[in-house]
């Protein structure tokens, strides 16, 4: 992930400064390298060299949360950013959920096509795998929750880009299959159509030799044109990747641990998006420092610093239906607001994700716990909510079997009801609550319950 906690703008004359003060890292995941949004514009072969040089290399983005991070964290100035990816010479078959191993094929005889060019791949009739172009339309199976035996079968035909969208708008991927028994469930479900698995072909790298195989491009995009051959996320685009020249001179992410914390630039402002008045200060100065995360033990309340808010939850995708914009998630006119010091309960019940939306749009956050005094607050906040839980801003990672507040937060204080926390082990996708009465300690529930939820507010 990319923090970026403050930016000033220095104007003289026609000539516009920007300092950056940056901290974070790549991933929320522990042990992952810092992450560095450098203000320098460089063709991609200079911004790789000069990362690993100053840093280890260009970004690598390896999943959802990786780039929902950066969507979320990077200022809408920057237009674009060079990240690590880069055409390689071989074509090679990827699962679109990153990390899954290529283990268990299904080809049909004379499948797949030796072809040096992108394919996806579908799930015939008779539950054997075909190579097809990309763009046809078909239904599709995503992975599902445990409730609904794991998968989820969309009737609905769609290119294989628009159905990966449409399962990432359920906080899912297109089906991976690893066995001969879940090929056969595939097969089941689907009532015997065609429908696309997320099996794709690329030729696509990973300068640091990263093997994830996430991608998150814009539309008709890869267009593959000569010379293309290198990425840049589009922040101007929900953050999209777009092939583009790679003498092109932009900004670019690093990874890696500093080698110096110099990297103060004036940055070519064709690069940038024009800035409103009101960001605009004279005499600004600002300070740059790099802030590494410390790693945490398993099965603890982890303080790491992240904006994961898992795949926010459509980075995904036009087709993804499931959550609303955080824009119209407003209360409704019976709900009430009930603010105490700098907390206000909004008794409107919505999913953890579309509170920490609502929070981020109107406010600052969900609430973070760090002490005895604020659990006092939160608590008595909590009592005038309309729903026996109340959302807060705490998340599971299943990976990792560890708790963390979405923003950075001091202090060990916690205060789980008994068989919660880090005497049990929870499901992925579960986030944390505040019981509304009686002892009023931790839970944690799934993200998509609907809930009350109390955020942090301006107080001056």
């Amino acid at each position: 992930m990319i923090m970026i906690e403050n930016r000033w703008i220095v104007r003289k004359g026609t000539q516009t400064l920007y300092l950056l003060f940056i901290s974070g890292f790549c991933s929320f995941t522990l042990g992952s390298p810092d992450c560095h949004l450098i203000t320098m514009t460089k063709t991609y072969t200079e911004a790789k060299t000069y990362c690993r040089e100053m840093y280890t290399d260009l970004a690598t983005v390896h999943n959802s949360t990786d780039m929902a991070n950066l969507i979320t964290i990077v200022p809408s100035t920057i237009a674009r950013a060079w990240i690590g990816l880069e055409t390689g010479d071989v074509w090679m078959w990827h699962w679109s959920w990153p990390d899954q191993k290529l283990d268990f094929l299904k080809w049909k005889v004379g499948e797949p096509q030796m072809k040096n060019e992108d394919a996806c791949a579908a799930m015939d009739q008779q539950g054997e795998w075909i190579e097809s172009d990309c763009g046809t339309q078909r239904s599709f199976v995503c992975h599902g929750n445990s409730d609904i035996s794991g998968l989820i079968f969309v009737a609905e035909t769609k290119s294989w880009r628009d159905a990966q969208n449409h399962c990432r708008g359920l906080s899912s991927y297109l089906i991976s299959i690893q066995s001969a028994e879940e090929n056969e469930a595939v097969h089941t479900v689907s009532a015997s159509q065609n429908v696309w698995i997320g099996l794709f072909k690329d030729s696509w790298k990973w300068s640091d030799g990263s093997k994830t195989s996430f991608r998150y491009w814009k539309p008709r995009q890869p267009n593959n044109l000569s010379g293309q051959d290198c990425v840049a996320a589009i922040f101007r685009d929900k953050g999209q990747w777009n092939d583009l020249k790679c003498n092109g001179k932009r900004f670019f992410v690093c990874n890696g641990e500093a080698e110096t914390a110099n990297n103060l630039m004036t940055p070519n402002t064709t690069d940038l998006v024009s800035s409103t008045p009101n960001t605009e200060l004279n005499n600004a100065t600002t300070e740059m420092s790099t802030v590494t995360p410390t790693k945490q033990p398993p099965n603890t309340t982890a303080q790491v610093t992240t904006d994961s808010v898992s795949t926010l939850t459509t980075l995904m995708g036009t087709s993804a239906q499931t959550t609303t914009p955080s824009s119209t998630l407003k209360p409704t006119e019976n709900s009430q607001s009930f603010p105490t010091d700098n907390l206000i309960l909004i008794q409107e019940n919505m999913t953890w994700i579309e509170a920490v939306g609502y929070c981020r749009e109107h406010h600052i956050d969900l609430v973070h716990i760090s002490s005895k005094d604020i659990q006092g607050k939160v608590a008595e906040t909590a009592k005038n909510a309309t729903s026996l839980h109340v959302w807060i801003g705490l998340r599971y990672t299943c990976k990792f079997n560890f708790w963390f507040w979405t923003k950075s937060t001091s202090g060990c204080y916690h205060n789980w009801a008994p068989g919660q926390g880090s005497e049990r082990k929870y499901d992925c996708d579960v986030t944390g609550a505040i019981e509304a009465t009686g002892r009023q300690q931790w839970v944690g529930l799934p993200e998509t319950e609907k809930l009350n939820f109390i955020c942090y507010v301006c107080t001056g």
